[in-house]
Formats: structure tokens, sequence, C-alpha cells
């Protein structure tokens, strides 16, 4: 038996001594690269379950935003339904204000169509709601030039009648101090 059928289909040992020539014979000449525009589509609906649907039924027909206490994390914004150290059960559902502090910005210079949630310049941010002791990530579309960490910010609601149970019911944040 030779060294080269011992040697496992998986390497390229066998390899080693074949002809370059042959390759070199049969190369074809370079051809531009073919493109194929294809839309491709999954459509489905999503169950945003009882929390998330609570939550967002709350920004939708109360132009309010709700927390909900869990146990070793104080109240959580948005809420999740359970405590995300222990696995425990989400407590009571709390009220808080739809105004609170930044406490983490990016601002947004050059947005991508379809991508980002507005035109640029606009911020993403974190957003710690007075009452909440978690931070709501969301966008600042005003006011740029005042927004830092620290900056007090408040909820702009779209118009009733606009809203639709979505985290964008609030279109956005604006600086307020």
């Amino acid at each position: 038996m030779n060294a080269s059928a011992a040697v496992s289909s998986l390497t390229n040992i066998r390899l080693v001594n074949y002809p370059s020539a042959l390759m070199s014979e049969h190369t074809v000449a370079p051809t531009a690269p073919m493109f194929a525009e294809t839309t491709m589509e999954f459509p489905y609906k999503h169950s945003t379950g009882e929390t998330i649907g609570r939550f967002l039924a709350g920004l939708r027909d109360q132009r309010r935003i709700w927390g909900q206490r869990v146990a070793g994390q104080g109240v959580v914004v948005p809420p999740l339904g359970y405590s995300e150290a222990t696995g425990a059960e989400g407590g009571e559902w709390v009220a808080v204000a739809s105004s609170g502090v930044v406490t983490a910005v990016a601002i947004v210079h050059e947005a991508v169509e379809g991508l980002h949630p507005a035109r640029a310049p606009f911020a993403f941010v974190l957003v710690k709601l007075d009452g909440a002791d978690t931070a709501l990530p969301h966008v600042v579309t005003g006011g740029l030039e005042r927004l830092r960490i620290g900056t007090r910010v408040e909820a702009v609601w779209k118009p009733d009648g606009e809203r639709i149970g979505s985290i964008r019911d609030i279109a956005g944040f604006r600086p307020i101090d």
C-alpha cells in the first residue's frame, strides 16, 4: 500500500505532485460578474405576549409608559415579565414618568434609509425615566447640540389616532433642560 492511499481523504497530500500544467491548459478568460436582483419576503405575525402587549397598549391607549417591579432589579422599563437575574416572575405594574435622564447617547450623522428610525442627524439614546430603574432605548431628533449624558428629556407622543401599539407611538424624546 503506498503512502498516499493510507492518508485520510480529508488531506491534500494527494495533490502535492498534481501536474500544474494541466490547470494552465484549461484556463478561461476572465468574465464580468453576473448579478441577479431578487426580493425575498418572509411575512409573519408575531404575538407580543401578555407583558409587552400590555406595555404597548399603554402607549397606544393611555399615552402612558408602564414598567414592572422585578425582584432584584427594581422597576424595569420596558417590562420583560420576569427577572433577568433570577428568572422569577415579574411583579406589580408601575406607571413611570414620560421624562427622564439620558444615560447613553450615540449621534448618527449619516442615516441609512430603511434601517434607521429617523433622518440624520438624530441620536440613539438610553433614557432612565423618572420612576424606573432601567433605561429605555429610543431616539432624539431635535436639540442634539444640547444632548449629553445627564440631559433631561421628555417623550414626544404621536397624535391620537396615529398610535398603533408600537414603541414608535413615542415619536422620540426631546431635551427639556
